[in-house]
């Protein structure tokens, strides 16, 4: 049974046995690219503090448009937090409408799989996998 650990505005961190799942909210159609960076901060040490098998990030409800350099950000100071914290497995649950469900690749810096998947129930059988 998954265990909420913390929430802000914008998303809620839960932990459902050997995985951490970030759930972002409808909120994130008002948050920044600040409340972008504190919330995956917040993630990111939610998972340096749990050390858990796989990361999920529920995106369904994300309406957030990053600005410029965002993303650069997340790969120099997120993605090697979380492999530092032993993560295997980087999942992240799309909207129906996302063009490519399934796609697997190791991104940037990554030390870990991300695949991409419309379907909670693959998600989470492929993190426990």
């Amino acid at each position: 049974m998954a265990e909420e650990l913390v929430r802000n505005p914008w998303g809620v961190i839960v932990r459902d046995g050997e995985l951490l799942e970030l759930r972002w909210l409808p909120s994130t159609a008002t948050m920044n690219d600040g409340g972008f960076m504190a919330t995956l901060c917040l993630f990111a040490w939610e998972a340096e503090r749990a050390r858990p098998r796989g990361l999920l990030i529920d995106a369904r409800e994300f309406r957030h448009r990053f600005g410029d350099g965002v993303m650069a950000w997340r790969d120099a100071h997120i993605i090697p937090r979380y492999g530092a914290a032993g993560i295997g497995k980087f999942a992240f649950l799309m909207p129906a409408s996302f063009a490519e469900p399934g796609r697997e690749a190791v991104e940037g810096p990554a030390v870990f799989t991300t695949k991409w998947l419309d379907n909670r129930d693959d998600a989470l059988e492929w993190l426990r996998a």
